[in-house]
């Protein structure tokens, strides 16, 4: 369990008046506002906390990882920061996460599902339990959140975001990680059916999917397993996760649909998809 003082700390509830009608998903400023986010005890969940609480908002940080969830909560500062550790694959915790951030804050206007995990090997080799848990959390963990908090949001009749955090590998599969392309491919999907449909419904609500590319983290690593050295410099194809965070702000502020952190890839997707569309195969095949 986390410390009784990271949990029970005052923090003055946030309220929200409901707007009469529904016609805009614009956050002009996010200071004073309550977000949530999966997978934040490191990598770019945690870039994405500090980005959200360096923009004046309160956090609620998620993670199976309770040590360092509590030293996340810890550097942003338990009086703006709460952690509930949190497994995405149960849709029942991810409904207590919600319970606890609206408890503890009284509104909830931002949720970022970021939490992910990776299993390596082909195809047709790789464990159907591998298989299982892939999907279980980088996609049925995205969709929890997403009927979990759009709910919750629809309900309070205020203006709200949703942040899907994806790969580069939901445009541009990568051989050897077959059930993280298909998450994330299905979060793609997912996130554009979601905008479609908060638009249909004319609610406040945004949408953005964020595709990074290489960022440091801990993905794929034990919780177990110690923490690398600290580097003193980044490989030049490599994002700090902080920056991402940055990104990520930026995208909600102004409505992105999809976010890009490494653009200079853009051109793979291009690539990708122009095959798709004249029908033609991978060079080599």
């Amino acid at each position: 369990m986390l410390p009784s003082s990271l949990k029970e700390l005052p923090v003055q509830r946030v309220e929200r008046t409901p707007t009469s009608f529904w016609h805009t998903a614009d956050m002009q400023q996010l200071s004073g506002r309550v977000g949530v986010v999966t997978g934040a005890a490191s990598g770019i969940g945690l870039g994405i906390a500090h980005a959200f609480a360096n923009a004046g908002m309160s956090v609620v940080v998620s993670d199976v990882d309770e040590a360092r969830l509590a030293r996340a909560v810890e550097a942003l500062g338990p009086d703006r920061a709460m952690g509930v550790v949190c497994d995405v694959a149960d849709s029942d915790a991810v409904e207590a996460l919600a319970d606890q951030a609206q408890e503890r804050f009284g509104a909830i206007d931002v949720v970022c599902n970021n939490a992910g995990i990776i299993r390596g090997g082909t195809v047709w080799e790789l464990p159907l339990s591998d298989w299982d848990a892939v999907l279980r959390v980088n996609l049925m963990g995205v969709l929890h959140g997403v009927r979990t908090f759009v709910r919750r949001m629809l309900a309070a009749g205020t203006e709200g975001y949703v942040v899907n955090v994806a790969s580069m590998a939901a445009v541009v599969p990568v051989a050897g990680i077959g059930p993280y392309n298909v998450a994330k491919h299905g979060v793609l999907a997912l996130s554009d059916t979601l905008a479609m449909e908060l638009r249909a419904a004319s609610a406040p609500i945004g949408v953005t999917l964020v595709m990074p590319g290489r960022v440091p983290s801990r993905l794929g690593r034990p919780i177990e397993s110690p923490d690398e050295p600290e580097r003193t410099a980044l490989d030049p194809d490599e994002l700090d996760s902080d920056a991402v965070g940055e990104m990520v702000v930026d995208a909600v502020l102004h409505d992105r649909p999809y976010l890009f952190t490494h653009p200079e890839r853009i051109a793979e997707v291009q690539r990708r998809f122009a095959r798709i569309t004249e029908q033609r195969s991978e060079p080599g095949f």
